[in-house]
């Protein structure tokens, strides 16, 4: 057997390991076990919803979720909470925005919850809570910003390019053949055309307007008083309160306390983290952190495959 081989196999052993170990350890899984029998031996009050990244439904690795950013597992842990019968639901979230449908599906979710059950929802922005991030964050009842978090960027984007100058510098001939005119929308290597543009315009312009409705029924704010602030200009927390888009200053545990003050919960709340990761994910994120180590842009490269899905929330 080749020593390259053998390596390998040692490499993949240590890792297994290692990740095993990982999550055998890991403080967060104990304390989720702890909690969802609560310090009274009941079940937890406070379902906590950790929304880490970029959101968008991309696949898992065959280990699980490596971040809390897919959309899909953040409506899991969402309707195991409803499920659970917690009295609120904290989401953390520390994210610039994501897919346009993504971002909808989290925020349908939770306003699924908000009007079907007496679940009370608190948002927690992080270092950013915008774009898709703020969509999500719209549908609680209660939304607390640190002083410094930057959210706003209340918007849609297509980003197009057009390379067809430097191809033609270095002598490069691109073409089609396809079975209608639009089927190469977005192709970078020729000048978008008016009707490309117009059809484009037009996606955006409905996504802007869903966005909007959405800020306004999860808000206490009107589409006159929304309009002027959502033109993808960002604020800092202290901003965001002045003109109504976020409730309150303070951090995740002031949010905690908020969650179950509304919730009617005396005393401190019992808290189960619901997206502390399985064995599966464990290894999921374990595999990520060395993936990144290794190959530093890889989470760029893995994004650029979404740009065959331009229409996002972020930037």
């Amino acid at each position: 057997m080749r020593w390259d081989r053998i390596f390998a196999i040692v490499l993949i052993i240590v890792c297994l390991l290692a990740a095993l170990g990982n999550w055998l350890g890991n403080p967060r899984r104990t304390e989720v076990a702890s909690d969802r029998l609560g310090r009274t031996g009941t079940a937890a009050q406070v379902a906590l919803v950790e929304i880490y990244g970029t959101i968008s439904d991309e696949p898992t690795t065959p280990f699980g979720s490596a971040d809390n950013s897919n959309s899909n597992a953040i409506i899991k842990s969402i309707r195991q909470a409803r499920k659970d019968g917690v009295k609120a639901i904290l989401l953390h979230i520390n994210s610039p925005g994501g897919t346009a449908a993504a971002s909808q599906a989290v925020y349908n979710e939770l306003m699924r919850t908000r009007n079907e059950t007496p679940i009370q929802i608190v948002a927690s922005m992080g270092d950013v809570a915008a774009s898709g991030g703020y969509y999500v964050a719209s549908a609680a009842h209660h939304i607390v910003a640190n002083p410094a978090t930057t959210t706003g960027s209340i918007g849609v984007i297509i980003r197009t390019q057009n390379l067809s100058s430097l191809l033609n510098k270095v002598g490069i001939e691109t073409g089609n053949i396809k079975s209608g005119q639009y089927k190469d929308i977005l192709s970078p290597f020729r000048e978008i055309s008016a009707g490309e543009q117009a059809i484009l315009q037009g996606i955006v312009t409905e996504s802007y307007q869903q966005f909007l409705d959405a800020i306004v029924a999860g808000r206490k704010i009107s589409l006159e008083q929304l309009k002027p602030l959502a033109d993808g200009r960002i604020f800092t927390g202290t901003q965001a309160q002045q003109v109504k888009l976020v409730d309150s200053l303070g951090n995740t545990h002031d949010a905690l306390m908020k969650a179950a003050q509304l919730a009617k919960i005396s005393g401190e709340p019992t808290v189960r983290n619901y997206s502390s990761p399985g064995w599966r994910d464990s290894l999921g994120i374990f595999f990520s952190s060395v993936t990144n180590r290794f190959i530093p842009n890889i989470r760029e490269l893995q994004m650029a495959r979404w740009q065959k899905i331009p229409l996002t929330l972020w930037e």
